[in-house]
């Protein structure tokens, strides 16, 4: 027995114990006022209790047991006690504390627990009733009544307060297990999907896809990485791994760009989606130049060279969701296609940017030419297919070495 049924059986053989007491100082009361059939009836049950509780340790009785006193044993017993001793002693009362007690009952669907507590309820009702309308089978001293009514009105506004407590307890619990649920599940979404998108997908759509007419695309890649990587054990090549991907999540993060995927060693992330950016190639060219200097200092940091390449170019893209599990936010298009190809070009420290890219740069940027690359255009492509490297005027001091070829052009 686990979980919730645990908490239930540990909760109501408590309520085992109290009642065999309760029991007890019924008992007690009728003997002595010579309700010799209350007094036997209570003893008898008294005795269960007991031999019940001594036998069957905690959290291995029947749960038959545990139903069977509270929606027999009790209402039966308030009954019988309305009948001999009338309404003062508020023995009709007791049915309320198994309908109170159903509700923290697992086993049980709403519709049952709707079901017992109105029962019990109308039992309860129809209890005093009883008790109003008719004569005690027995008449017991003034002190005996007083001494009855103040141990089932503790017994039963004490039960009460209880079932409900913990009723009350167990749905703040499950309240505050659900918000940390969902909050680690609104966490990762974010993570996996750029928030204007996690919330067209939680709202419904089923088809989410959107053309951007400007967006930038950075392609970032580790030149070195299979001989590297062939000197590391797996645990260090995972976090070797994760530790520069991690500081490039956190400038992507900086600059307000949008990480699309990793692909094994390879780093993609786009400047201008899923909100347009006017200077989206400034940014995505400033990022890259920060990738780089990250890779710099992680290089001298650790006994792993980050040696990378970059490429980067502009244009339109088709961004959307695809897959129904594990899915993906991702990119399509001749842009993605070019930037690609343009880090496959490069040598590591450099930034290899299209035309279409750099014509969108403010004259903060140096541009200088290259040969063409022998990539195979497509027929929608760029007309000027140049290749070119660019470097903010204000890094020339502190920024990477970027050269063509081998050539050093700083």
């Amino acid at each position: 027995m686990e979980g919730k049924e645990a908490r239930y059986y540990m909760f109501h053989r408590l309520g085992q114990w109290v009642a065999g007491f309760t029991h007890a100082l019924w008992a007690i009361t009728f003997a002595v006022n010579g309700v010799t059939v209350m007094a036997y009836y209570n003893i008898a049950v008294t005795l269960i209790f007991a031999v019940y509780g001594y036998f069957w340790p905690l959290r291995q009785g029947p749960m038959w047991y545990i139903h069977l006193l509270y929606f027999v044993e009790i209402p039966l017993h308030a009954l019988l006690g309305t009948l001999f001793t009338g309404g003062a002693a508020m023995f009709w009362l007791f049915p309320l504390v198994p309908a109170t007690a159903c509700l923290v009952t697992p086993q049980f669907s709403w519709a049952r627990k709707t079901a017992i507590c109105t029962a019990l309820t109308v039992c309860a009702i129809s209890f005093g009733v009883l008790a109003i309308i008719s004569q005690p089978w027995v008449i017991m001293p003034e002190a005996a009544i007083v001494f009855l009514f103040i141990i089932n009105t503790t017994s039963v506004c004490s039960a009460l307060v209880f079932y409900l407590g913990i009723n009350q307890h167990l749905v703040e619990v499950a309240e505050a297990g659900l918000k940390r649920e969902y909050e680690r599940a609104e966490t990762l979404l974010h993570n996996i999907l750029p928030s204007p998108i996690a919330l067209r997908l939680k709202n419904g759509e089923r088809v989410i896809a959107n053309e951007h007419r400007e967006v930038s695309v950075i392609f970032a890649d580790i030149a070195n990485f299979t001989t590297a990587s062939s000197q590391l054990s797996a645990s260090e090549l995972v976090e070797s791994l994760d530790l520069i991907f991690t500081e490039f999540d956190n400038l992507a993060d900086t600059f307000d760009a949008e990480k699309i995927k990793t692909i094994g060693d390879a780093y993609m992330v786009v400047v201008g989606v899923p909100e347009e950016k006017r200077n989206h190639a400034e940014i995505a060219i400033e990022l890259a130049t920060e990738m780089l200097s990250a890779a710099e200092t992680i290089s001298s940091r650790t006994h792993f060279d980050v040696n990378l390449r970059v490429g980067v170019n502009s244009g339109p893209v088709v961004a959307g969701v695809i897959g129904k599990r594990k899915f993906a936010y991702d990119l399509w298009g001749d842009a993605v296609n070019l930037a690609s190809r343009m880090e496959s070009q490069g040598m590591p420290g450099q930034i290899i940017v299209t035309e279409n890219t750099a014509k969108l740069l403010s004259d903060r940027f140096t541009v200088t030419p290259v040969r063409y690359s022998a990539y195979k255009p497509t027929s929608d492509g760029p007309e000027a297919r140049l290749l070119t490297r660019i470097v903010p005027r204000c890094r020339h001091q502190t920024g990477p070495k970027l050269c063509i070829h081998g050539e050093c052009l700083l």
